[in-house]
């Protein structure tokens, strides 16, 4: 009962790590915390970097969903502004190496449902393009790809 009423009266001081109450703390134990708090404030925005990073390149990471969805969509804007061009004859969308582009080009572009349309047929030949060369060696998939490629010219 006597070492219960000790262990009880340390307790209700609420001083669990063993220390006096009023003890005060040493020169080393005053150097190692504003330490700790200097590198916890200076690797702040490194460890917050690193959880940035982290999210891109971790399998199942929202980042790597993010850039992975933005990089589709742009290539599919892109590879709709040659479909739109080339099978509707619309006016450029995208203005790289076109010489006939214009501002208005995108408004006319994007109230025509004729470019949803291109929109579409480029998201379907990427997705193709992505079941065929997905988990396949690259040079294979090239050789592949090289093997079913027939140009027939027309004389």
């Amino acid at each position: 009962m006597a070492l219960g009423s000790s262990s009880a009266e340390s307790n209700s001081t609420g001083n669990t790590d063993g220390k006096p109450k009023g003890k005060k703390r040493s020169l080393g134990e005053i150097i190692d915390f504003c330490a700790k708090a200097v590198v916890m404030i200076v690797g702040l925005p490194i460890r917050a970097a690193a959880a940035i990073v982290n999210q891109f390149v971790a399998n199942g990471g929202a980042g790597r969903a993010l850039v992975g969805g933005i990089l589709f969509i742009g290539g599919s804007m892109i590879s709709a502004d040659s479909t739109w061009q080339l099978i509707f004859t619309g006016p450029p969308v995208c203005p790289w190496f076109e010489p006939t582009w214009n501002w208005l080009n995108v408004p006319f572009a994007l109230f025509n449902p004729l470019f949803y349309l291109a929109f579409m047929v480029s998201v379907g030949v990427q997705v193709i393009e992505a079941h065929a060369l997905r988990g396949k060696n690259p040079d294979s998939a090239r050789r592949e790809l090289q093997d079913h490629m027939v140009y027939e010219l027309m004389g």
